[in-house]
């Protein structure tokens, strides 16, 4: 066999190795779930710097830990073995923790988000944008949830007869998209608003306050699955909050689904699950 044909045949077979040297083993957690994992391990260890008065002991922060670990699923000898196996892939352990780093700095990027959106609630004003969470959101089969979700309490300059525009631009968007928005009133009654997502573009769904009686809650969901390998993307996502004009007022009582709920199950995900 000559020097070339050699090499060739080394090629070729280095190359049929290489998927069965870079997949994780089993009992290994796989690179997804371990960026998502350390993220919340990283989020937890945050928690407890700033909380050291609570967190005081060993035990506690240990126990801090295992309850991450435990939301995920695992052990802490999973966890030990996961991190002494892609230790010794150092480049799979990095594609992780990049990764990781990925979703600690959305976290951060929404958490102001948030910040911003409670402090604009309060501002009294005509037109104000409320949204809560990230402006930019991908729907796939990374993530962790087919929701997202978002909640309000009432503020002092909320008035009778608000109304509310959740607006985004839609790309790729399968069939099953919906979304929904809905308020609370005093009295317990709900009412909601809801959709299927049709095409792509430009979309947006309102909510017409009643004003004869006080909102004490705004809350919504969209939920959606793109095909396994596809990418739903919201681009300019926004939540305006506009004052009523009482000389054009008119209520849409042909698609307000209006009802009288102790316990209302959307709103209390929305609430539970508020934007990520």
């Amino acid at each position: 066999m000559n020097r070339k044909k050699a090499v060739i045949i080394l090629s070729l077979a280095l190359t049929a190795l290489a998927p069965a040297c870079s997949k994780v083993p089993s009992g290994i957690i796989p690179p997804h779930k371990m960026a998502r994992l350390m993220a919340d391990v990283h989020t937890a260890e945050a928690v407890v710097d700033n909380s050291r008065r609570i967190f005081n002991t060993d035990s506690m922060r240990q126990a801090m830990k295992q309850s991450v670990y435990h939301k995920h699923g695992y052990t802490t000898a999973d966890v030990d073995s996961s991190l002494a196996w892609y230790g010794r892939h150092i480049k799979l352990y990095m594609d992780v923790y990049d990764e990781t780093i990925e979703i600690l700095e959305e976290r951060l990027i929404e958490s102001g988000n948030r910040v911003a959106a409670a402090n604009s609630l309060s501002i009294a004003g005509d037109s104000v944008d409320v949204w809560p969470g990230a402006r930019y959101i991908t729907f796939n089969d990374r993530r962790p949830s087919p929701y997202i979700t978002f909640s309000f309490q009432r503020d002092p300059n909320w008035e009778r007869g608000d109304h509310y525009t959740w607006r985004a631009h839609f790309f790729n968007t399968p069939q099953n998209t919906r979304w929904l928005i809905g308020t609370r009133y005093a009295d317990g009654t709900v009412e909601t608003i809801s959709e299927t997502v049709s095409g792509d573009g430009w979309k947006e769904l309102k909510i017409q306050t009643d004003s004869t009686t006080d909102p004490v809650r705004i809350f919504g969901y969209l939920y959606s699955i793109p095909k396994p390998g596809a990418d739903m993307k919201l681009d300019s996502l926004e939540l305006v909050r506009k004052r009523v004009n009482h000389d054009t007022y008119l209520r849409p009582y042909s698609i307000v689904n209006r009802r009288f709920y102790e316990e209302t199950a959307i709103e209390n995900y929305a609430d539970s699950t508020t934007t990520e």
